[in-house]
């Protein structure tokens, strides 16, 4: 009896809300059990087709590339890449079964077979597949016609009749139909196992997923669920066991694994797109003159320095043939300029460089060229970027670009790029949306038949993301712990943590692109996205870069269009444009207010740990502003760097080199590994690294499933440092110093760092219309309107209700203060805004009455408005104002109201106390413009309660009692410890709960109003408050909630 067996019917996770097991571990297992092939055959997608193809690659199994395929009528058949042809046609095929159809059914036309036929491999697919279903139906004649229609579309060779024995009821029958029809057309047969899971234990979750895909509980989904356990990958053993009755079934596995010599790793034909140039200039020569004439506009001359840094880099892209890359980035940013100039953003007669529609992010900015032809507004001379992260000799991957736009150029932009090159040779790339851990409990508990209300309290109460963690979170919770006793609670544990990071669709990457010269659909399969008109590719950023391709990243950066908004408001009250290129980059008065952590609405320095490290840090220039957004970063953290960072730059703290091969590395940031490129520069310094090896140990970090690929990387470097005379427990102790938590690479530091300073600077000067511009910007940053307002009256801007007859759609700047806009009113679209505004335009509104018969508003828009004091300079009080519209207002299909007058029908009613009002505009806008919900409270409060003001001047170890709104709650993967603040009228107060305290109080924490009593603790320049026990105080449920920041 044969052992030889390969499984070519096998699904992962990515055959969504089907497969049970990840990609990891089929291939991990299926090693164990000897498999020397393996094909992945997910449904109708591509998606884990690449991360398949390098991870078996990887690890010494050879990759098939296949799928299963859902025909018109609902049935199936697998479809492998024998060629590289036929993996064409397989995109292609793909791609037809989504492009024509609702994108969430895919389904093929069969008479789309016939052109896209050569190089596949045909099965005849399981229990589902349209012969097994004509032969169970009693129709073999209609079973023989499909398969004489295969033989004859893809030839005899290339079919294959699929025989299933998952001990079902049927299987046996089945297959003694299936054989005698194949012996009678003399086709040959292939036994398969349909794999939805690496171990027979995981069907408990593939039961789950598919109650998921059918919205319903485990107990209604019998019918739909797979009726046993027995869908895992075998042991060759195994099926050679079940199929000992027809060898030839699992011994012709191995032969068709052999025939398809398809390698989606080695084997795709992606060319770089081609531009097109002025006759006489090849592309390099062009890409040359451009930056040439750019740099003479800039710097007046060229001088030696940037000759030679222009010439070093013109030699690495001409020897990557990288030129049409960076001329197709330049033609999007001319694009995003000529879209500034419809937007009215821009004139035609401002130079690019005076006025760029982006910027440049990541380890791009260090290219000078890129600087020239307006990748970027960083100057990559000034601060000495070094571009070996982005480029070098041994280049293992194309340079991915990123390019932040504010938000109206963005949109405009991509529809005009898809538009100028074709939608299948400028796809937008996919993106995996996974599992986090509430959905996790949200999907789970609905099969398990949960209670709906438990499973918000619980989704509430969590505070770890880490999903192993959620049987100890239901244990330590009071209100939690006793369900453990039920088995449906553990089997919710159990679910949850297995579930946790598993693909859940395929989704639109936020802004990237890839363009080809030949149809994208001949590589990798397109669908429709959401928003209309955009197309998007099966596989996602990690795969792009994996595939060769180039991907142009569009990212709409809220801040910009912040930015954006300020200059105009600004050129708008003062008839100037400010070019922030030129601003005072040492400004005493910017720094002192940075130093103080007047962050709030800062872009990259608002959070609550960029507070207390910015006042450690205390920059001063801009180098130290770079070194501020990359500290906080959780690959700085995670081996204490911040802290070391700190002690040595500020507080002078010696400290020495692990070995003096470190120091061009290491020796500006003090020792301390801060930047993404210092990895690399380690690694070639100290571990004997070529360049694109560096790089290569760097992403190698950063993969999931990496343990034998880092220790593989770990042994190099060892090697490689003997060889360099690096003693073994150093080179150890240096590479223990790199991680797999983000950082930022220095250029993209920079890049950040000056924006945040740009944005300060603004915030400092121009307070008024930065408040105005972020107010409509939201929502973006770290926090709410009301906590923006607080704000901005510390700023000495005054926050105005909106008014209805002065109001426009967004805030506008009045004076010194901010005037909401309409649609800043819960309720108010659009549209709604809109018609308002065109009634306004035959004069104001006179009453309430006036305003209902001139729009038609409806009722719950209207009382918003009142609750948030629109009509407040029309009317008496705002309660009389609501029983009013209650007697006029009637639904638009009817007759409008009369208007006469209905005074006599308003009863004395008492007035709106000034408490009403307050959560009146907290239920309609979120915020209470006039003043702070502790300000109301502040009386009614523990008698010995301090404000946050008080607080800032007690001494470390001082009690207090405190209370305050909470505007964020934080539990760093880093730390056991929780991380909240405070806000009260005068300011903000930063705490610390230790696991003990928070066991007894996670009830309280996750209220939004509370007192807190603690001690003072002051460390290292930081204060915080160590809290001991919490109190809750009672609230509206309009108040607006804290942000959870993972």
């Amino acid at each position: 009896m044969t052992s030889e067996y390969v499984e070519l019917h096998c699904h992962s996770n990515y055959s969504f809300q089907e497969g049970a097991s990840s990609i990891y571990e089929l291939l991990i297992h299926a090693e164990k059990l000897g498999y020397k092939s393996l094909a992945l055959t997910d449904h109708d997608n591509l998606c884990g087709a690449m991360e398949f193809s390098q991870t078996a690659n990887s690890i010494g199994i050879r990759p098939i590339t296949g799928a299963e395929i859902t025909l018109q009528d609902g049935s199936h058949l697998i479809l492998l890449a024998e060629t590289p042809e036929g993996y064409s046609n397989l995109c292609n095929l793909i791609t037809h079964t989504r492009i024509n159809n609702n994108r969430r059914s895919p389904n093929l036309d069969p008479k789309l077979l016939e052109p896209h036929t050569k190089g596949l491999i045909l099965l005849t697919g399981c229990s589902r597949g349209n012969i097994p279903n004509a032969l169970m139906n009693g129709n073999s004649k209609k079973a023989e016609d499909i398969l004489k229609c295969y033989l004859e579309l893809f030839g005899p060779e290339n079919v294959f009749v699929e025989l299933q024995q998952n001990l079902v009821f049927s299987d046996s029958e089945r297959n003694r139909l299936l054989i005698s029809l194949a012996k009678r057309l003399g086709v040959s047969l292939v036994a398969t196992n349909n794999v939805h899971y690496h171990i027979r234990e995981r069907h408990k979750l593939q039961d789950a997923l598919v109650s998921v895909k059918h919205n319903k509980t485990l107990e209604e989904s019998h019918l739909e669920r797979r009726p046993n356990s027995n869908f895992f990958l075998k042991t060759p053993l195994e099926m050679s066991t079940l199929f000992r009755n027809i060898p030839e079934a699992v011994a012709n596995s191995p032969l068709i694994a052999e025939r398809c010599s398809f390698n989606l790793k080695h084997d795709l034909k992606y060319e770089f797109p081609d531009y097109p140039v002025p006759s006489g200039y090849t592309p390099q020569k062009y890409l040359e003159e451009l930056c040439f004439e750019s740099a003479i506009r800039r710097y007046g001359s060229i001088t030696s320095l940037i000759s030679r840094r222009l010439n070093e880099e013109f030699r690495l892209i001409k020897k990557h043939n990288l030129a049409g890359f960076f001329l197709i980035y330049h033609e999007i940013i001319l694009m995003a300029r000529n879209i500034m100039i419809q937007l009215g953003l821009s004139d035609s007669e401002i130079p690019l460089e005076e006025r760029s529609p982006g910027r440049g992010r990541g380890s791009s900015v260090a290219m000078l060229t890129g600087y020239l032809i307006g990748l970027s507004h960083i100057d990559p001379m000034v601060y000495n970027l070094s571009i070996e992260r982005f480029m070098n000799d041994d280049l293992g991957h194309v340079p991915d670009i990123d390019i932040d736009f504010p938000r109206n150029i963005r949109e405009e932009l991509i529809k005009q790029v898809q538009s100028k090159w074709g939608w299948d040779h400028a796809l937008i790339t996919g993106m995996i949306s996974r599992y986090k851990l509430k959905g996790c409990i949200r999907d789970m508990g609905k099969i398990l038949s949960i209670p709906k209300e438990d499973i918000n309290k619980l989704t509430k109460t969590i505070t770890s993301y880490q999903p192993q963690k959620i049987k100890h979170e239901l244990s330590s919770s009071p209100e939690f712990m006793h369900k453990l006793q039920n088995p449906v609670w553990n089997n919710l544990a159990y679910l949850v943590s297995q579930l946790y990071g598993f693909p859940k669709y395929l989704a639109q990457h936020p802004g990237g692109i890839i363009i080809s010269s030949t149809p994208l659909t001949d590589i990798v399969p397109a669908q429709p996205g959401a928003i209309e008109n955009r197309y998007i590719c099966h596989w996602d950023k990690s795969s792009v870069e994996d595939a060769g391709f180039i991907k142009i990243d569009f990212l709409a950066l809220g801040t910009l269009s912040q930015m954006q908004d300020i200059l105009n408001l600004i050129e708008k009250r003062t008839g100037k444009y400010i070019d922030l290129s030129r601003i005072d980059f040492e400004d005493s008065n910017v720094y002192s207010s940075l130093h103080s952590a007047d962050t709030i609405g800062i872009f990259q320095i608002e959070s609550a740990a960029q507070m207390q490290t910015i006042i450690r840090i205390r920059p001063q220039n801009l180098q130290e502003m770079a070194y501020e957004v990359a500290a906080v970063r959780p690959g700085v953290g995670v081996n204490n760097g911040i802290s070391m960072f700190i002690d040595r730059l500020s507080n002078g703290i010696s400290w020495e080199f692990d070995h003096p091969l470190e120091k061009r590395a290491l020796e500006r940031t003090h020792g301390v590994i801060l930047f993404q490129d210092q990895v690399n520069q380690l690694a070639i310094d100290v571990g004997g690294f070529t360049p694109g090896e560096a790089d290569n140990l760097r992403r190698a970090f950063s993969r999931a499933n990496n343990r034998d690929l880092i220790e593989m990387y770990r042994n190099k470097f060892r090697r490689g440092s003997s060889k360099l005379g690096v003693p073994e427990s150093v080179a150890e102790k240096i590479f223990r110093k790199f991680s797999g938590q983000y950082m930022f690479p220095e250029s993209h530091a920079y890049a950040f760092g000056i924006t945040a300073y740009q944005m300060s600077w603004l915030k400092y000067y121009y307070p008024t219309e930065f408040f105005v511009a972020i107010f409509n910007q939201q929502p973006m940053g770290f926090y709410s309107l009301e906590t923006l307002k607080e704000d901005a009256k510390r700023h000495d801007v005054e926050i105005l209700n909106p008014h209805i007859n002065i109001s426009e759609n967004i805030c506008i700047p009045k004076n010194n203060s901010v005037l909401m806009g309409l649609l800043s009113v819960d309720g108010i679209g659009i549209p709604t805004a809109e018609s308002i505004l065109n009634a306004r335009k035959f004069g104001n509104f006179k009453s309430i009455s006036d305003m209902l018969n001139r729009t038609f508003i409806n009722r719950d828009s209207l009382e918003n408005l009142v609750l948030a004091g629109a009509f407040d300079s029309l009317i008496s009080d705002r309660r009389s104002a609501l029983w009013e519209i209650g007697l006029l207002h009637r639904p638009r299909e009817l007759q409008p109201a009369l208007p006469v007058p209905i005074q006599q029908d308003v009863p004395a009613l008492s007035k709106m106390t000034d408490w009403d009002e307050m959560m009146g505009e907290y239920q309609s806008m979120g915020l209470h413009p006039r003043s702070h919900i502790m300000a109301h409270l502040r009386q009614s409060l523990h008698p010995k309660a301090v404000s946050s003001n008080t607080i800032s001047t007690l001494s470390h170890g001082s009690y207090v009692i405190t209370s305050g709104l909470v505007i964020r709650r934080q539990r760093p993967t880093s730390t056991n410890m929780i991380f909240l603040t405070l806000e009260d009228e005068f300011g903000h107060t930063p705490l610390i709960i230790n696991p003990s305290v928070f066991k007894i109080y996670r009830m309280a924490i996750m209220e939004t109003l509370i007192t807190v009593y603690g001690k003072v603790s002051r460390i290292k320049g930081t204060m915080n408050v160590e809290v001991e026990h919490v109190d809750i105080i009672p609230l509206s449920p309009y108040m607006p909630p804290a942000k959870n920041w993972e």
